[in-house]
């Protein structure tokens, strides 16, 4: 009888041990998502911010080339503005292919 009652305290102790490890391990990935969304979080600011530049540097050389008539910049210009349209709208892009 005594056999009986340290198996299944042996039994019990390792099921609340085993349940305990498996709730650390899910707060332990909620941290470590909540650290990577963060570091997602900046990236895509800093990715937003450059392609403002870019936007506004494709801006001033359009005009600048537009005020000389140099189709050839203008089209680079073109393309710059286009690269930071895509650049500012990159956060709203990627959370619709989410």
């Amino acid at each position: 009888m005594r056999k009986d009652r340290r198996k299944h305290f042996i039994t019990a102790a390792m099921t609340m041990l085993m349940t305990a490890y498996l709730s650390m391990n899910s707060m332990a990935a909620e941290a470590v998502t909540s650290k990577i969304n963060s570091l997602y979080d900046i990236v895509l600011g800093i990715i937003t911010a450059a392609g403002v530049i870019v936007l506004a540097w494709g801006i001033f050389e359009f005009a600048s080339a537009y005020q000389s008539r140099d189709t050839a910049q203008q089209t680079d210009s073109l393309k710059k503005v286009v690269s930071g349209i895509i650049m500012v709208a990159a956060p709203t892009i990627i959370n619709l292919l989410k």
